[in-house]
């Protein structure tokens, strides 16, 4: 598996375990190296997080794959906003 790969599988298993995530998309967009990810997350854990918390509280679980990532971009969203906007369809 290339690194970028890699990287991407192990921020989604990551954030899967630490948030208790129900989906986690993430994709890497640094051309295969993996240090530019773009990721979905979809957990419980954000019900009442206001949005920069909810960023903290991916930052912290990625905390030894953040050493590696130039850049995130994160969509955090409860299972209720995600199911709303038409997810798990």
């Amino acid at each position: 598996m290339a690194e970028g790969g890699s990287v991407v599988a192990s921020v989604a298993a990551k954030l899967k375990e630490k948030l208790e995530a129900k989906h986690v998309e993430a994709v890497d967009l640094s051309d295969g190296c993996g240090s530019k990810i773009e990721v979905l997350v979809v957990s419980d854990r954000f019900e009442g997080m206001k949005l920069l918390e909810r960023q903290r509280a991916v930052h912290e679980a990625l905390e030894e794959e953040m050493k590696t990532i130039h850049a995130i971009t994160m969509k955090c969203k409860t299972i209720k906003q995600w199911e709303d906007a038409g997810g798990g369809k």
